[in-house]
């Protein structure tokens, strides 16, 4: 028996070349089952001081994750293309997933006597903003990813980080370019506004591009109802009915809201887009069959749910460490509604 082992002898016993084992047990980019295979030999054979490699991201083997949400992710179109980009990247993992839905008290009791009676690693939290129950969960101590999360004054403790799509500074871009270019002088949000932090971002970047631009922040020409109101296209348009005037260009909080102003709008005979422009957020399939055809911000959804995986990850592997904030890229795709 040899006294040390060797790059080599991990090579040869897992059938492969000596450089894509250095090239994993460095750090470098290899595909994660290779990186897996790698250090769970070296750990095995024990190369150097690999037993200390246990708790890394190549060997979390059989491993559980948890999905919350306090809603049916896959009646929503949206949450299907991030659910997506979860199995996909979960595919290079041994790792399983579960889904839990919260939708009153008891049912979070529930969870907590599952979380207790089960192995969870990690939990990623969708469509959850009810602030009292995270801060509960918080106190279990797990490692948890959000996607997107609600407005707080000051941070919680735990161990968290929060994923969303970046909305301030592409709403901003395009809000200031369709001052410049389209001469638009007055913008109103539509939405709840405090409802979560990806929605307050698509505010705040509405707001400042009026900043930037010299121009007036005017809430008169918003509809900025709590989260309790449908936002249907009957209270939207009751909402503009009794409104003191229709700005050049609404900004929706997302595309489900643009459809239903899009309906009222029509409703009131207030053309789209000769009196009024609307953008929408999200990109969702129904939003190009609109009449007319609805500009939005698309978010790389698949992106995103691959993301939440490397991010969890890196939270079981390294719990100490500091909370970030992850934004993923998004871009405008422009159509007839402004």
């Amino acid at each position: 028996m040899k006294k040390n082992v060797t790059i080599e002898d991990i090579a040869n016993a897992l059938n492969m070349s000596r450089n894509t084992v250095s090239k994993a047990l460095n750090g470098k980019h290899v595909p994660p089952k290779t990186r897996n295979a790698v250090i769970n030999a070296a750990i095995e054979m024990g190369y150097k001081g690999y037993k200390l490699a246990a708790s890394s991201e190549g060997s979390l083997g059989q491993k559980r994750f948890l999905i919350l949400s306090s809603r049916l992710l896959m009646n929503i179109n949206y949450y299907i293309f991030v659910l997506r980009g979860i199995e996909e990247d979960l595919s290079n993992y041994d790792i399983e997933l579960v889904q839990f839905s919260i939708t009153n008290p008891a049912s979070f009791s529930k969870l907590k006597h599952y979380l207790s009676d089960s192995k969870v690693d990690g939990i990623i939290c969708i469509e959850f903003f009810e602030p009292d129950y995270i801060a509960q969960l918080l106190e279990l101590g797990l490692a948890i990813v959000f996607l997107d999360f609600p407005l707080y004054n000051s941070p919680l403790k735990g161990k968290y980080d929060i994923i969303l799509p970046e909305s301030q500074d592409i709403v901003k871009n395009f809000c200031i370019q369709m001052i410049q270019q389209e001469n638009c002088r007055t913008f109103g949000f539509v939405g709840d506004y405090l409802h979560c932090r990806s929605f307050y971002e698509r505010f705040t970047g509405m707001r400042e591009a009026l900043f930037l631009s010299g121009l007036p922040v005017d809430l008169q020409y918003s509809i900025l109802d709590d989260d309790s109101m449908p936002y249907d296209s009957e209270m939207l348009a009751k909402a503009i009915r009794t409104s003191p005037a229709v700005p050049d260009c609404f900004v929706a909080a997302n595309d489900s809201i643009a459809i239903n102003l899009l309906t009222a709008l029509k409703s009131l005979k207030i053309r789209v887009p000769s009196n009024v422009r609307v953008i929408g957020f999200d990109n969702v399939a129904e939003s190009k069959h609109t009449t007319p055809p609805l500009t939005s911000v698309n978010v790389n959804k698949n992106a995103l749910g691959k993301k939440i995986i490397s991010l969890l990850l890196d939270r079981v592997n390294n719990p100490s460490q500091a909370n970030q904030i992850i934004h993923v890229a998004s871009n405008i795709v422009i159509r007839d509604s402004t």
